[in-house]
């Protein structure tokens, strides 16, 4: 592995601090384009809310953002502490979704003392130095019949396949922010050393080998290959998504590890 990966791979959470509150600062529509913006993510968050019944649940949302998740959550009846280490995205969850049933705080996670019916992460753990370290932390703050759910990119699937290639092969920075690039694999691991249940399945089809796939890609790809200097010819990239369009997007894939998302939810034994 070369030195430039290593350092990549030793980048701390801490660093991206900065890298978010310039997102939320910004603008999350200016930032990601349509295809990622918190209110497009809407797949992600219906399949969470519905894990459960969520009405007088105590909940911590650990990586809030600007809060549509909580907010949601809290319309169905949950009692809601959102917690983000950006405080730019605290003060737009404070003014943009608000409700009766929430809070927000800028704080430490590991200052927190309260126990919680669910902890969830949508999207957070791929930016954490140890994801391992901070399920140990849900897990000490979780209410004896209490359930984490977690959602992170996964890359079992033919977008993965793309761009993990790139990553291991050639270096690429294929996104600016994941420390880790986790599967149902790395969860199952996890479960075991949490000596915790485990449910999980993916979602988000379409991102993995679908039009979303096509769309991402010819945006995606140019910038990748730019970033990891590599030869960024037009026509072979156009080439590529021509053949995934014409072999990868017309054929069903409806295995359990396909979906460009995975949804896990961990329990008590």
């Amino acid at each position: 592995m070369n030195q430039d990966k290593v350092e990549f791979l030793t980048k701390k959470n801490k660093n991206l601090k900065k890298f978010y509150d310039g997102v939320y600062k910004k603008g999350e529509r200016k930032h990601f384009t349509t295809l990622v913006t918190t209110e497009t993510l809407t797949e992600e968050t219906n399949e969470v809310l519905k894990e459960l019944n969520w009405k007088s649940k105590k909940v911590l949302d650990f990586g809030c953002g600007t809060g549509f998740f909580a907010y949601k959550a809290a319309k169905k009846g949950a009692n809601i502490l959102g917690v983000d280490f950006s405080k730019e995205a605290i003060n737009i969850a404070q003014k943009k979704y608000s409700n009766p049933n929430l809070r927000y705080e800028h704080i430490d996670v590991n200052k927190i003392n309260d126990k919680f019916d669910v902890i969830v992460s949508i999207g957070t753990l791929e930016h954490m130095d140890n994801p391992l370290q901070i399920l140990k932390l849900f897990k000490k703050h979780l209410s004896p019949k209490g359930k984490i759910i977690v959602t992170s990119p996964n890359w079992t699937n033919p977008r993965g396949y793309v761009l993990m290639t790139l990553w291991f092969l050639f270096n690429a920075p294929i996104t600016l922010a994941d420390l880790h690039y986790q599967t149902p694999a790395d969860f199952t691991n996890y479960a075991n050393k949490l000596k915790m249940k485990l449910k999980w399945r993916t979602i988000d089809k379409s991102w993995a080998h679908g039009d979303i796939l096509i769309r991402d890609f010819k945006r995606r790809l140019p910038n990748v290959l730019r970033d990891a200097k590599l030869p960024n010819d037009s026509k072979n990239i156009k080439n590529l998504i021509e053949w995934l369009k014409e072999n990868v997007v017309p054929f069903e894939n409806s295995l359990p590890q396909s979906g460009a998302t995975g949804l896990y939810v961990f329990s008590k034994n």
